[in-house]
């Protein structure tokens, strides 16, 4: 058989006879370099996620998995990463819910507005029957694999000139949004004229005027040094966890050992959870090292317009994750 020896392919078993058409392809299990890229900074809790799972499989694979990490776009935009998971260009991304829906529609839902009520909540969800079954489907219609999912914060507006300390302040506010979705239906829905920037350019965006506001957690806020062109930041709270899968294409996967596929999710797992510890835990710190840089935190006086507005749009927002309207409220819960 090509490149397996028949004692590993007896060892396969039943994994074998399920998937006929792997066995004559896989590689004899040499180390196998991973590349994985993000836009984050290099400060940011991702790179530290990511560069934990790296050590961990270096370490249960005994060197024969290395996870290459690459933070900032190095790999190219996270549009431009997710097609590149797709041929061959890298091997694994970690993604966003809007970026990851190229692949597989339902995925934009996970940043829909005002989802998840806590971790457990969104713990629950993709882990449990509905992310399994995307974990399937996602397979067998892209190719690429889920291997891992990371918090992503909880996601506010901040603002240059003015504070957003009611809905009303934000009409008619050119605000960036990522050009996914449902980024711009959620700030239209808010009445701001949501503008799509790159991520790479949001700090010039700001600084130069081109938008007076912008959509971010606050990790990002500072990670980006967006402290340094916006003055204001605004609690809407309009996304908790966003968990975000971390993708790998399936031709990579297949390069690893049962082994080694095991270790690699347990190693992302534990990332996982340090991304969430930090989002959950640091939330006050960052606040106070924004507030030490100029920052000003606003929580507006009418929270449930917001989230009136959110719901209001959510019809219309299920195009972007497929027009199932009642997923929204399947896992709302």
């Amino acid at each position: 058989m090509n490149m397996v020896s028949r004692r590993r392919v007896l060892a396969l078993g039943a994994a074998a006879l399920a998937a006929p058409a792997l066995i004559g392809t896989r590689k004899a299990y040499a180390q196998t370099v991973l590349r994985c890229g993000h836009v984050l900074g290099p400060t940011h809790q991702f790179q530290a996620g990511l560069e934990l799972a790296a050590e961990r499989i270096a370490e249960t694979s005994d060197g024969r998995v290395k996870m290459e990490v690459f933070p900032a776009a190095q790999l190219g935009s996270e549009r431009d990463m997710n097609v590149a998971i797709r041929t061959g260009g890298i091997d694994m991304t970690l993604a966003s819910p809007g970026g990851a829906s190229v692949h597989l529609k339902e995925l934009a839902i996970l940043d829909a507005p005002y989802l998840f009520r806590d971790n457990a909540h969104w713990q629950g969800v993709v882990n449990g029957e509905i992310g399994q079954d995307w974990q399937r489907r996602i397979l067998e219609t892209s190719g690429v694999r889920i291997a891992g999912w990371f918090h992503r914060g909880t996601r506010h507006v901040i603002s240059k000139a003015k504070p957003y300390d009611s809905l009303a302040a934000i009409a008619g506010q050119k605000v960036r949004v990522a050009d996914l979705p449902p980024y711009p239906q959620v700030f239209q829905a808010f009445g701001a004229v949501p503008t799509p920037i790159p991520f790479a350019e949001m700090y010039q965006a700001l600084e130069s005027g081109v938008v007076e506001g912008a959509d971010a957690p606050l990790d990002t806020i500072l990670a980006q040094k967006l402290h340094e062109v916006a003055t204001y930041v605004n609690l809407i709270a309009w996304s908790f966890g966003a968990p975000g899968p971390i993708l790998i294409a399936d031709a990579s996967w297949q390069q690893l050992s049962e082994e080694d596929q095991a270790g690699l999710v347990a190693a992302l797992a534990e990332a996982s959870d340090l991304v969430t510890d930090r989002f959950t835990n640091d939330e006050e710190a960052v606040k106070a090292k924004l507030t030490e840089a100029g920052m000003t935190f606003v929580t507006p006086t009418d929270l449930e317009a917001w989230k009136a507005a959110a719901a209001a749009a959510v019809p219309a927002l299920a195009s972007t994750w497929g027009g199932d309207v009642d997923l929204y409220n399947r896992i709302r819960g």
